[in-house]
């Protein structure tokens, strides 16, 4: 039973606040759990159009000589589907994941500052939408691929209005991540509760601080590249354009602003979702994580070492490419670490014999040994493309591999985790236990046959842009296979879709009890779904788990009806 199921609140508590009335969907107020449902909603679709995209590019590449779609459309659609997926899916779906959670997590009523979150939310929309009707505008066919890597034009040389709408929709949607990631970091540094000190915050918390500072830090210089490109384009500017000319811009400059900004994105897109697993496998361990401070501390050297590795993805560098590899390797370290420490986890639990196999196959549990899998064959990949063979590998087949592998499959992965962890918590009813292991089996399956495939590409070294090919090319096994690979993956995303959409938000799925896993912190400490003002008390916090200690400890030592929470000291600890 929750702690909100026990005592009768004294008569001295001052009365919880009225919930705010939400008339329509569209207008979120400032419940962080709407406004953080509505980024999931909004990340879910572009993930669906993201999809979509891909099985098209697929298909034009299923065989030699297709013609399915022109060139053209086919350098559209790419850059579609690269943007649309880091910057429409990943960045919306988690910012939407961490809104409605975090405030949970460290007990906490609201956000530092939800108007603001709306704002994101509403920057996210225009911005997608922007991006999305692109390449139905003049010009859209000069820019291939989400760097963008068109050739930077002279003056107006290559106008059009479809390139520059693009360029300011993505630059749109960056400012809005870093917006609601400062707000998500502000929140965390500023409103825990008395005794979740920061060495006691949870783990998908702490990962969300660390992605936050990444992304603060990454996605201006970002904004501020895509702005001076904008100047190019739209008045001549001759930034990076008028190399050969009398301008005197360097082509060069606008990959490396690119890639200084992007890499660390890439990687703070993936730590929500390591957070994400270093929640989950204790909970289903039924212990506590092998080592809380070891897991803060290599999800914190990943946030450092995300910025060390950006060189080594550029075709052109010339000097310094030994060190740029040797800082891509580094940042995988930590990663495989925190790896080892969920297995140790696991492991020592069916050791002491805390925990059976069959209790592992929880649908969270399950979906988190599926991204397990997929981000070992990345971080695998990853190191083999950072050493010795990296500029052999470069801008071909295996870096498409690797990126998808690590920030789609892996990242995806997490993110159907952590729906189906929190779903009973944020929307009061449970996906389907049964349709779990099928589901991950097809979105596992289906990954590791298409990026499989993709790395054989890569050894046969077909270019990254490649739209069509000849027989003689000997490409039509591998992207055969990789395209029936990605039709798996689509029948398990749709799997999952309808899964969460007939159980969830269809309401017919079990009915969610306050705690229905056993959770270790606070958000397992309120109903399900939680009110507006999220708590009426909160257990007292002595660790970093401390509804696994209300529930472990001796008779007598803990008070089980809570601490009201009108008389909590609200100042930050």
């Amino acid at each position: 039973m929750s702690v909100t199921d026990t005592t009768e609140a004294p008569e001295t508590e001052a009365p919880a606040p009225e919930e705010p009335k939400v008339s329509e969907p569209w207008s979120p107020g400032t419940d962080h759990k709407v406004i953080g449902t509505l980024f999931v909603v909004v990340g879910i679709l572009c993930l669906v159009a993201t999809g979509v995209l891909a099985l098209v590019l697929r298909a034009q590449l299923s065989g030699s000589d297709t013609d399915l779609i022109s060139d053209t459309t086919y350098r559209q659609l790419f850059t579609l589907h690269g943007v649309l997926g880091v910057f429409g899916f990943l960045g919306p779906v988690w910012i939407g994941l961490a809104t409605a959670l975090v405030p949970l997590q460290i007990g906490t009523a609201r956000l530092a500052f939800p108007r603001v979150q709306a704002l994101a939310l509403w920057m996210v929309v225009v911005g997608a939408v922007m991006i999305v009707t692109s390449p139905f505008l003049d010009g859209a066919e000069v820019i291939s691929g989400w760097s963008l890597s068109s050739p930077v034009p002279e003056g107006r040389a290559f106008g059009g209005d479809g390139p520059e709408v693009l360029i300011l929709g993505l630059a749109v949607l960056a400012v809005a991540l870093v917006v609601a990631a400062a707000n998500l970091m502000v929140t965390v540094i500023k409103m825990r509760a008395p005794g979740l000190t920061l060495r006691r915050t949870p783990l998908f918390s702490w990962s969300v601080l660390v992605s936050g500072s990444i992304l603060i830090l990454a996605l201006p210089v970002l904004v501020g590249a895509l702005i001076m490109l904008f100047v190019d384009r739209h008045y001549g500017g001759q930034i990076f354009s008028g190399f050969t000319g009398s301008g005197g811009g360097d082509p060069l400059l606008w990959p490396r602003l690119f890639w200084f900004a992007a890499y660390p994105t890439l990687w703070a897109l993936l730590l929500p979702g390591l957070g994400v697993v270093s929640e989950i496998v204790p909970v289903f361990a039924r212990r506590r994580l092998f080592s809380h401070r070891r897991a803060m501390a290599m999800l914190a050297a990943v946030g450092v070492l995300a910025f060390a590795g950006w060189g080594s993805e550029l075709a052109t560098l010339s000097r310094g490419r030994p060190l740029f590899a040797l800082g891509a390797l580094a940042v995988l370290a930590p990663v495989a670490l925190l790896v080892l420490n969920w297995l140790a986890t696991i492991g020592t639990s069916l050791r002491q014999r805390s925990v059976r196999i069959p209790d592992l196959l929880s649908a969270p549990m399950v979906y988190a040994a599926g991204f397990m899998v997929v981000l070992a064959l990345g971080l695998a990949a990853g190191a083999v493309a950072a050493v010795g063979a990296g500029t052999a590998l470069h801008r071909n087949y295996w870096q498409v591999a690797t990126q998808h592998t690590l920030f789609f499959g892996a990242a995806t992965l997490a993110v159907v985790a952590a729906l189906a962890y929190w779903a009973p918590k944020l929307w009061g009813h449970h996906l389907s236990e049964k349709a779990s292991v099928p589901t991950a089996g097809l979105l596992v399956g289906g990954m590791l046959v298409t990026f499989g495939a993709m790395f054989v590409l890569g050894i046969q070294d077909m270019h990254v842009h490649v739209s069509s090919f000849d027989a003689d090319d000997n490409f039509g096994p591998a992207n055969l296979v990789a395209t029936i690979g990605s039709v798996v993956t689509a029948v398990g995303v749709l799997a999952f879709s309808l899964d969460l959409a007939f159980n969830v938000v269809g309401r017919r799925g079990r009915r969610a009890g306050d705690d229905p896993w056993s959770g270790h912190t606070l958000e397992w400490a309120t109903s399900s779904p939680p009110p507006s003002y999220n708590f009426d008390r909160l257990p007292e916090i002595r660790s970093e788990a401390p509804m696994l200690d209300l529930r472990t400890a001796p008779t007598g030592t803990m008070d089980p009806s809570g601490i009201p929470v009108a008389t909590l000291d609200r100042a930050a600890h």
